[in-house]
């Protein structure tokens, strides 16, 4: 018996039956399923349905096996910030429109549960960021599976971005902001404002210029060993 955390959408009330096809069949393979408290809100409130479960996840802190992100690439990184440290592999079931992450087709659902229970799988490590401050001028979550973008604020003139790496002097990039991606990163933003494509596996980051004042500042490749 496999402990099972449920992350969900709740902006997604037209796949109804993709969602109980889901419950239904962890039922079937006997699982423990313990649900995201705002999710099962969503479902016992918008769509009036109470699945079976053995819990609800009302903190960040919860023991399971593998977490399901139900939803698009924006709920696997949600679900990706709630399990943070924790040595939970997680697995995306695509509802959504974008399926980087979330790669498992919702028709695929009932086949590939059977290969988790089975243990028919291999996890696969993701490299992330943190987001240091001095004076802890920033209060948000300070971690990232995609991205850290430093953007202007409200105004029309460029900024410019004193870049070191390992305390050595790179560059200083005038521009209206800087993306620092990770390998899973490389297909978001970074990969808009012109950011190269990576394998997931690769120990690099990106340092991608967004809108540069200058023709010569490109995208730049870094071990993420600096």
């Amino acid at each position: 018996m496999k402990k099972v955390g449920i992350f969900g959408s709740e902006y997604q009330a037209d796949k109804q039956l993709v969602i109980k096809r889901l419950f239904e069949k962890l039922a079937s393979l006997e699982a423990e399923v313990f649900v995201d408290r705002d999710f099962y809100l969503f479902l016992t409130d918008a769509l009036n349905y109470e699945p079976p479960v053995s819990g609800i996840l009302t903190s960040d802190e919860f023991d399971l096996d593998v977490a399901l992100s139900l939803g698009g690439d924006g709920t696997f990184l949600r679900t990706a910030a709630r399990v943070n440290k924790q040595d939970i592999p997680i697995l995306g079931i695509n509802t959504g429109r974008l399926g980087f992450l979330a790669d498992v087709a919702s028709n695929d659902i009932e086949d590939t549960l059977d290969e988790l229970f089975k243990n028919y799988y291999k996890t696969e490590e993701r490299t992330s960021l943190r987001l240091h401050t001095e004076d802890r001028v920033f209060h948000g979550y300070n971690y990232a599976l995609n991205e850290i973008a430093i953007l202007k604020r409200d105004t029309s003139s460029m900024v410019t971005i004193h870049t070191a790496l390992n305390g050595e002097y790179l560059t200083s990039y005038q521009a209206d902001g800087l993306v620092i991606s990770t390998p899973t990163g490389s297909t978001a933003y970074s990969m808009s404002v012109n950011g190269p494509i990576i394998i997931p596996q690769s120990k690099n980051l990106v340092l991608s210029p967004v809108a540069p004042h200058s023709l010569n500042v490109r995208p730049l490749v870094i071990p993420d060993s600096f």
